[in-house]
């Protein structure tokens, strides 16, 4: 499912005919969602966070937002997280409220967490907000989802005004910020990081895997930058290699996943909870990231690379440059190099997977999110 399309699901039937009735994205955004009338911070106390809906779910398939999320409220700060398909309020942990609206979040002095520029409607429904735009990937994979919208939908169309107004900007990559920062020269590197209390090689691995080995492994999304021709011709070569891929497919290329699991080698599960996804890691035998190389992967951190390391399984990858950069990850663009990789991958020792893991350990998300907090300290934003 594209993005456009998860943003669209996470609407109730009601929702999307009040969209059809009303003028205006900002008009839209302001009725749907409602006016935060949540409890007033206190005065020295940090800040709460709001996380703004988009498609993004707390127990599905977690990724950048989620992790930063609870990093904030690991770090003390309250958090509210808004998701439109929720049909109550929850608390998750001692600090996550997990709420369907705004009408239960802080209205002064909050945080907002943003990586999707089309949420920039919602900003003035807050007073005296600290604005952090996360740029999170190459803003070209939204592009394919937009084709039918109207531009001020866009993310292009309010990314630049999201950028002058944010009072950080954070990237997830160095190339992004060159590419999308603007004139922002402070724009702050925030990497990609693991979240250690979840991927572990401590714990049991997912039944729905079996017991025949051994398991070359991807979790994660199925799109457009996954490369079909390469995982088929790992397959052709090593019938003896079960290939399973794990996560949720996007529409454009769910023939291309069709034809790929045809293959009696090659196996495909779905979309699974997030608490789950390490269950699946730690059953691989080697962890696999076969993204096509072009402008818009050269940004990418995979959450992956770290989340198979943590798990101690080895990781083979095509040469997207964050992977190259590591040095515990084995990069190739050719079939049978990668084939090569693998099998080497597969006869790893334990001190090979402790080095993995200690690797991994240097990436937690409590260490990747301390120059956001040591940044919003400088600048007296962190506290009210």
């Amino acid at each position: 499912m594209g993005i456009a399309h998860r943003v669209a699901a996470a609407l109730p039937e009601s929702w999307k005919r009040l969209i059809k009735s009303l003028p205006g994205v900002a008009t839209v955004r302001r009725r749907l969602y409602g006016h935060p009338r949540g409890p007033q911070p206190l005065v020295g106390g940090l800040r709460p966070v709001v996380y703004l809906p988009t498609w993004v779910e707390w127990d599905v398939m977690p990724q950048r937002p989620q992790f930063m999320v609870q990093a904030f409220a690991d770090a003390g700060h309250p958090v509210w997280f808004v998701d439109p398909r929720l049909s109550r309020e929850r608390v998750e942990g001692d600090r996550i409220h997990l709420v369907p609206n705004l009408k239960t979040v802080p209205a002064k002095h909050v945080i907002l967490l943003v990586h999707f520029a089309p949420l920039a409607a919602l900003f003035d429904l807050f007073e005296e907000a600290v604005v952090v735009y996360d740029i999170l990937d190459d803003l070209a994979i939204y592009e394919p989802d937009e084709k039918h919208l109207l531009e001020e939908a866009t993310v292009r169309f309010h990314h630049e005004s999201v950028v002058e107004r944010a009072d950080l900007v954070t990237v997830s990559n160095p190339l992004l910020a060159e590419r999308h920062a603007g004139g922002r020269g402070e724009a702050l590197l925030v990497e990609n990081g693991v979240g250690l209390e979840r991927f572990t090689p401590a714990g049991t691995s997912a039944i729905e895997l079996g017991s025949h080995r051994p398991i070359i492994g991807y979790h994660g999304a199925i799109a457009e930058w996954f490369d079909f021709g390469l995982v088929k011709s790992l397959a052709e070569l090593r019938a003896d290699w079960r290939f399973v891929l794990v996560g949720p497919v996007y529409e454009r290329v769910s023939d291309d996943l069709l034809g790929l699991i045809q293959m009696p080698n090659v196996e495909h599960l779905p979309e699974q909870p997030g608490d789950r996804i390490a269950e699946f890691v730690r059953g691989f035998d080697v962890g696999l990231i076969p993204f096509l190389v072009y402008g818009m992967t050269e940004g990418v951190t995979p959450l992956k690379m770290y989340e198979y390391m943590a798990c101690g399984v080895p990781v083979v990858a095509t040469p997207i440059p964050a992977c190259v950069e590591h040095p515990n990850v084995t990069t190739s663009s050719d079939a049978r190099e990668i084939m090569g990789h693998i099998e080497i991958s597969l006869s790893a020792s334990d001190e090979d997977r402790d080095r993995l893991m200690s690797a991994a350990a240097e990436a937690s998300w409590d260490s990747r999110m301390a120059p956001l907090f040591e940044r919003l300290e400088e600048l007296s934003l962190r506290r009210v």
